[in-house]
């Protein structure tokens, strides 16, 4: 009886954890779209940089974000995030800012790109202008809406140090 009762228990078990694997509280998203709204925020995210735009930019981000910048602390959450780049920002103005996906990838609530980026800067207080051009992997998420936002960025140069 015993035996019998151990494997109903370890049946039961072996079930619910088969059903918990299958479950997800969002469908399956669709690589087409994905990669639409990648290069949406993309668009959305060069405009908020040649503008200075920090809101906008920074409204591009999941709130529980981490952005891992090159020869630089991570930044933490929405508060460190646009604290770093409001500090660039208000040393640098971009001229030129693109951003080019070699790939993506997507399940439920995660999908992942990587790429290329290039940009212009021009020092505020004058001086020559930094050409620049780099590869990024970011991680989005999902919101419950739907949309997707930037969850974690890491980025650095292709310029030797």
């Amino acid at each position: 009886m015993k035996k019998t009762f151990a494997l109903l228990e370890v049946a039961v078990l072996v079930a619910s954890l088969v059903a918990l694997a299958g479950c997800s509280t969002m469908p399956k998203a669709s690589p087409e779209t994905f990669e639409k709204a990648v290069k949406t925020t993309w668009e959305r995210y060069s405009a908020a940089l040649l503008v200075g735009d920090i809101d906008g930019w920074i409204a591009l981000w999941d709130e529980g974000g981490v952005q891992l910048p090159p020869n630089a602390p991570m930044n933490v959450g929405i508060p460190a995030i646009r604290k770093s780049m409001s500090t660039m920002l208000a040393a640098m103005k971009f001229e030129k800012f693109a951003i080019a996906v070699s790939g993506t990838f997507v399940d439920y609530e995660y999908g992942f790109v990587y790429g290329n980026y290039t940009f212009t800067l021009a020092p505020r207080a004058g001086g020559a202008r930094i050409l620049g051009d780099g590869k990024y992997e970011t991680i989005f998420k999902r919101q419950a809406d739907g949309s997707w936002k930037i969850f974690r960025d890491c980025f650095n140069s292709n310029l030797a140090p």
